[in-house]
């Protein structure tokens, strides 16, 4: 008799870990592997790197072309999808499984709980800070800045040597900077509450503006800052044609930092003036590495049960354990015999979260991200020039 085609079940993943991307080799492998063993499934991943993959995401939820399982970090567009109905609620097959609810740290629970109710999978931690080419300012025997004076003084002396001050471009990426000098001047209080009663902006985002400008007249950055992309960015920075870069954790690993790399430090952002932020203050929190379903996905029975499994697959800690090989991956499960060695990165970004007394959300987690990425990262080369 003929035989009966039968078509595998599909079921599609998208996250910001695609193309040039730290994580991209990895969950590949991760997702090679789990179709080895799961024959009856075929997992499509349209992860992207960059600013595209937000738009992308939002653009496929708008059109009903939702996809099954994707990673998201935490803030204003997570919110608005579990609003709208369009994540599904994972309590209850948490509470269902005990032992792999105890795998999460339980601190970070806060991130993806919307009115009691788990909305997402948190592995990975992430922070940001001042990633600095320690050769470089060995040779030219420049302080390591630990305050906005000393930044100036440190763009002056590497703009004398034709070595670019500050890796830096126009992009919601590029923008880092600029979130941390808001974070150092307002401190935790005012970038989690960025309004005041009155709904205007607190004075931090503006005041971060004018820093920006002042660093942009002194030399700061890349000649052509206004038209390079994210990768060139990091590139400038990885060459050594740049000095200092204001980056996250996921700078390090495949394709981009090495992890066992001796010639990089990462320190805080420098001080700034009257600023309310402790010296030690870092960005800090979750990243990318949510992982959320669909309620399009849950509302069908065999979707929902493929999904569930993948889920479980997905945060073992053998496969978060390959995630965080030789990167700036901070596991948020307990890695026990898959964790990875140390690497002096690994290391370096460790050391640099435990110093600090003061952990501050993402800046751009709390302020809708079409006023994010339109109207603030879009206007900055009418503020700069």
């Amino acid at each position: 008799p003929m035989e009966v085609f039968n078509p595998k079940n599909k079921v599609s993943f998208m996250s910001s870990w695609g193309a040039y991307d730290s994580k991209a080799p990895r969950l590949k492998n991760i997702f090679k592997r789990l179709g080895e063993q799961h024959s009856n499934l075929e997992i499509e991943d349209s992860s992207m790197a960059g600013s595209e993959f937000l738009f992308i995401l939002k653009t496929d939820f708008a059109s009903g072309n939702d996809p099954d399982l994707f990673g998201l970090w935490p803030g204003s567009d997570f919110n608005l999808l579990v609003e709208q109905g369009k994540v599904a609620d994972l309590t209850e097959i948490l509470e269902e499984d005990p032992e792999w609810y105890a795998q999460f740290k339980k601190a970070t629970w806060d991130y993806v709980t919307v009115d009691g109710r788990i909305y997402g999978l948190p592995i990975e931690m992430i922070y940001e800070g001042l990633f600095i080419n320690r050769d470089l300012f060995d040779k030219y025997q420049v302080k390591i800045p630990t305050t906005f004076e000393e930044l100036l003084k440190a763009v002056e002396i590497f703009r004398a040597h034709d070595i670019i001050p500050i890796a830096y471009n126009q992009t919601a990426e590029g923008s880092y900077i600029y979130q941390n000098i808001v974070m150092k001047l307002g401190g935790k209080a005012d970038v989690e509450n960025p309004f005041d009663e009155n709904g205007k902006i607190k004075s931090c985002f503006i005041q971060g503006m004018y820093y920006m400008k002042t660093l942009y007249a002194a030399g700061a950055f890349p000649e052509d800052w206004y038209r390079i992309d994210d990768k060139k960015r990091n590139q400038l920075f990885l060459n050594k044609e740049a000095a200092m870069i204001v980056q996250g954790s996921w700078l390090i690993g495949d394709n981009v930092l090495s992890s066992t790399d001796t010639t990089v430090d990462v320190v805080p952002f420098p001080d700034m003036p009257n600023g309310k932020a402790d010296s030690s203050a870092i960005i800090y929190g979750c990243g990318n590495g949510i992982y959320h379903m669909s309620q399009k996905a849950w509302e069908d029975e065999t979707q929902r049960a493929n999904c569930i499994m993948l889920l479980k697959e997905l945060t073992s800690p053998e496969n978060v354990g390959e995630l965080a090989e030789d990167s700036g991956f901070i596991s948020n499960i307990e890695l026990s015999d898959y964790a990875p060695e140390e690497t002096v990165m690994s290391k370096k970004g460790e050391n640099l979260v435990n110093s600090s007394t003061e952990l501050v959300g993402a800046v751009d987690w709390f302020i809708n991200r079409n006023i994010w990425e339109n109207i603030i990262i879009k206007q900055f080369p009418n503020v700069l020039r």
